[in-house]
């Protein structure tokens, strides 16, 4: 079979066959590569993506501890005293344990509760890690927090 015998509906049918063939061939080889590489830098930009965020985690935490030196019970026992003092807010109870500090309050603004141990974590890195705090009236709250320290 030569090219120059077959007429001319069997050469434009074979054309279009070699033409399409061709096409199949380069999407296979071409594309789907582009396709498959494609997919394999999603992935890694996800991954990357991860890790960036454990490590802005990793280094709010480690310059919490490098900014909030440790503090003896005495010390934490005495700033949390000294700002609830400085902010009128009174405490029934105070109760010390080896890395913790324990106190009660009556009677306190919950705003006010909220600014004070905000500030805290701030400047001293003292956390509460556990907190019961019930509404007696809008906005007035009591509570028993249970302070950490660095």
């Amino acid at each position: 079979m030569n090219w120059n015998s077959l007429n001319k509906p069997d050469g434009i049918v074979i054309t279009l066959l070699s033409g399409i063939l061709i096409l199949i061939v380069l999407y296979n080889f071409v594309f789907s590569a582009l396709l498959s590489s494609s997919e394999q830098l999603q992935a890694d930009i996800k991954s990357e993506q991860e890790l960036t965020l454990y490590l802005d985690q990793a280094s709010q935490k480690i310059s919490t501890l490098v900014k909030h030196q440790g503090l003896s019970k005495e010390q934490a026992k005495q700033i949390i005293t000294n700002k609830f003092q400085a902010q009128s807010v009174q405490f029934s109870a105070l109760t010390m344990q080896e890395k913790s500090v324990t106190i009660d309050i009556s009677r306190a603004s919950f705003s006010q509760l909220l600014s004070l141990l905000q500030q805290l974590k701030d400047e001293y890195g003292i956390t509460v890690n556990k907190a019961n705090i019930e509404r007696i009236e809008t906005g007035i709250v009591s509570s028993q927090l249970n302070f950490q320290f660095p």
